[in-house]
C-alpha cells in the first residue's frame, strides 16, 4: 500500500514540475471615454487587474488615436501604449483600444491623441525643418585644421543626434502605414568616419579648380560634408509621404482604478513525507496537511510568478519511522515550509522540507530532524477586508 502512495506522489511531483495554467480567460470589460466631457467610465473608478477595452467617439476628419497612459504622473515612462487607426478609409464612428490589466488603486493618465491627414503645406513645412535642422547639426559639428576635419562628436554619437533630431522633428506625425523611422542607414555612419579619416593633403586631386592651396583645403572640406547632408536629407525625405497624419487635438483624463481587497490562500491536501531508503526499501509516512500560501507575486501581472508561492502548512498526526513516532516543535504537529505551484485553478501542488521532533535520546532531550516533504492540495481564497466588495 506505501509502495501504491509513493507512485501516486511520484505522479504528482512530475504534474507539479509540467503543468500550465488552465484558467481561462474572462471577458473583457468595456469602458467609454466622453471627449465632451473628456471622462472615463462616467467619473467611476475603473476596474482592476483585468483586461478593458476603451472605446470613444472617432470624429469624420480623424484617421488615428493613440492612447498614452501613465501611472501616477505624466512625468513617468508610459504604462502602456496603443492606437487605433481607421481601416481603409472607412466610415468608422467608434474607435477601440484594448489596454492590460490595471493595477488596484492606482492613479491613472489617460492622453488620447487624435490625428488627421497632413495638408500638403504642413508636410513640405516638416521637410525643410528637417533639412534645416539637419544641415544645421552636421555643420556645427565640424571644424578644420590644417590638413583634417576635425568631429566635435564621434561617428557613433553624431549619428545618434542626427536620428534624435528625426524622431523630434516626427513627434507630431504618423504614416498612415505604422512605418516608424528606426535610424538612418550604415551608408551615413561610413560617409561620417570617411569625413574625419579624410586628409585634405588631397584637395588638389579632388578639386577641379585653380586656386590657392588653402581655397582648396576648405573647399574640399566643404564638398565632404555637403556630400554628407545631402545624403541624410534624402534618407529622411525616403522616408516622407504624402499621405501622411498630423497630430489635430490631445485630451488627457485622470482616472482610478478601485481597491480590490486582499485574499490569503488556505491549503487542506495530502502529502507524503520522505525518510530514507529507495524504491525498494523505502521509508515514508503520509499525513493530511493544512496552511496557508503566500504568493511570490500578483498573477495578473507575473503569471508564471503569480502561481508561485511560499507555503507553510502543518501535518494534521504524528508521523512514523522505523517505529520511532515523530511529531513537530511548538504545537505538538510537524510542520512543513516550502515551495507550492498553483494549477488546474484550485490545485497547489507543494514540494519542500518538514521539521520534525521526537524524545528518542536517552537522555530524554528533544531532537529536531528535517525530511522531504511533497503534497497536494485544494486551495480557498479567504478575502481579507470583508467590508469591501468587488464592483461589478
Amino acid at each position: 500500500m506505501k509502495k501504491l502512495t509513493f507512485y501516486i506522489f511520484s505522479i504528482i511531483i512530475l504534474l507539479f514540475l509540467t503543468s500550465g495554467d488552465l484558467i481561462g480567460q474572462s471577458n473583457i470589460r468595456t469602458i467609454t471615454f466622453d471627449i465632451l466631457k473628456n471622462q472615463l467610465f462616467g467619473g467611476a473608478e475603473l476596474p482592476a487587474e483585468e483586461p478593458i477595452k476603451i472605446v470613444g467617439l472617432l470624429p469624420e476628419e480623424v484617421h488615428r488615436v493613440e492612447l498614452i497612459l501613465y501611472e501616477k504622473s505624466e512625468k513617468n515612462k508610459p504604462y502602456y501604449i496603443g492606437f487605433y487607426q481607421r481601416p481603409f478609409d472607412m466610415k468608422v464612428d467608434r474607435f477601440e483600444i484594448q489596454l492590460d490589466p490595471l493595477r488596484s488603486g492606482r492613479q491613472y493618465f489617460f492622453t488620447f491623441q487624435y490625428f488627421t491627414k497632413a495638408t500638403p503645406e504642413q508636410l513640405r513645412a516638416l521637410q525643410l525643418s528637417l533639412n534645416a535642422n539637419l544641415e544645421a547639426a552636421i555643420r556645427s559639428n565640424y571644424i578644420y585644421r590644417r590638413n583634417s576635419i576635425i568631429g566635435l562628436q564621434s561617428p557613433n554619437q553624431l549619428l545618434k543626434t542626427l536620428n534624435a533630431l528625426i524622431a523630434e522633428g516626427l513627434q507630431e506625425f504618423r504614416h498612415t502605414t505604422g512605418r516608424t523611422f528606426d535610424r538612418f542607414s550604415s551608408l551615413v555612419l561610413a560617409k561620417i568616419r570617411q569625413i574625419e579619416s579624410e586628409s585634405l593633403s588631397n584637395a588638389r586631386f579632388n578639386i577641379a579648380k585653380k586656386s590657392k592651396e588653402e581655397s582648396q583645403r576648405v573647399a574640399y572640406a566643404e564638398k565632404l560634408i555637403q556630400e554628407l547632408i545631402e545624403l541624410v536629407q534624402s534618407e529622411a525625405t525616403q522616408f516622407l509621404s504624402d499621405n501622411m497624419l498630423i497630430l489635430r487635438e490631445e485630451r488627457t483624463s485622470v482616472a482610478v482604478t478601485e481597491q480590490l481587497p486582499g485574499s490569503i490562500p488556505i491549503n487542506f491536501g495530502y502529502g507524503f513525507v520522505y525518510w530514507e531508503g529507495n524504491f525498494s526499501n523505502l521509508v515514508y509516512d503520509t499525513s493530511p496537511y493544512v496552511g496557508i500560501s503566500i504568493p511570490l507575486a500578483n498573477k495578473t501581472f507575473a503569471r508564471y510568478l503569480g502561481n508561485a508561492s511560499l507555503s507553510v502548512d502543518v501535518l494534521l498526526r504524528d508521523l512514523e519511522f522505523s517505529q520511532i513516532k515523530y511529531s513537530g516543535p511548538v504545537i505538538n504537529l510537524p510542520i512543513y515550509a516550502g515551495l507550492g505551484y498553483k494549477a488546474f485553478r484550485v490545485a497547489r501542488f507543494h514540494i519542500g522540507g518538514t521539521l520534525l521532533s521526537s524524545d528518542a535520546n536517552s537522555d530524554g532531550q528533544i531532537q529536531l530532524d528535517a525530511a522531504l516533504f511533497g503534497g497536494v492540495s485544494i486551495e480557498l481564497n479567504v478575502w481579507a477586508g470583508f467590508d469591501k466588495k468587488r464592483k461589478r
